[in-house]
């Protein structure tokens, strides 16, 4: 019964780390040269919510070829987005399936990675006194 408990806490943990995650590639999105702006993703009773807020993540990944920034930085916002959408998945089957421990740890390296993408646009990015 312990180890279910510390999967389920592992799992809540996890799951407010993935809706952090998102509030950062959102914001991130909307710094763009070319502003990309996606809905607040918020899990919870409303299924419509989190759907629309999906649904214009993949949009937006459709986007960044068309942004004026490097091709590094065109990479890095895709493998970033499809790295959350990975952990989303997998905490999502996670809920469905019951919380397996490679689900857990899978979900935390994806999570791991978008950490990495965002340190890697993060540190692109010119200093004020570069301007």
């Amino acid at each position: 019964m312990a180890d279910h408990d510390n999967h389920g806490e592992r799992l809540l943990t996890l799951m407010e780390a993935i809706v952090g995650a998102f509030a950062y590639v959102q914001a991130l999105l909307k710094d763009l040269p070319l502003p990309v702006i996606i809905p607040d993703f918020a899990p919870g009773d409303d299924d419509e919510a989190p759907v629309t807020a999906l649904l214009s993540l993949d949009r937006a990944r459709q986007l960044i070829p068309d942004e004026p920034i490097s091709e590094r930085d065109k990479r890095a916002f895709e493998h970033m987005v499809l790295d959350w959408f990975t952990a989303y998945e997998l905490l999502v089957i996670t809920r469905m399936a019951g919380p397996a421990p490679w689900r857990l740890d899978a979900a935390e390296f994806a999570l791991h990675r978008v950490v990495t993408w965002i340190e890697v646009i993060e540190d692109d990015e010119p200093d004020d006194d570069e301007s």
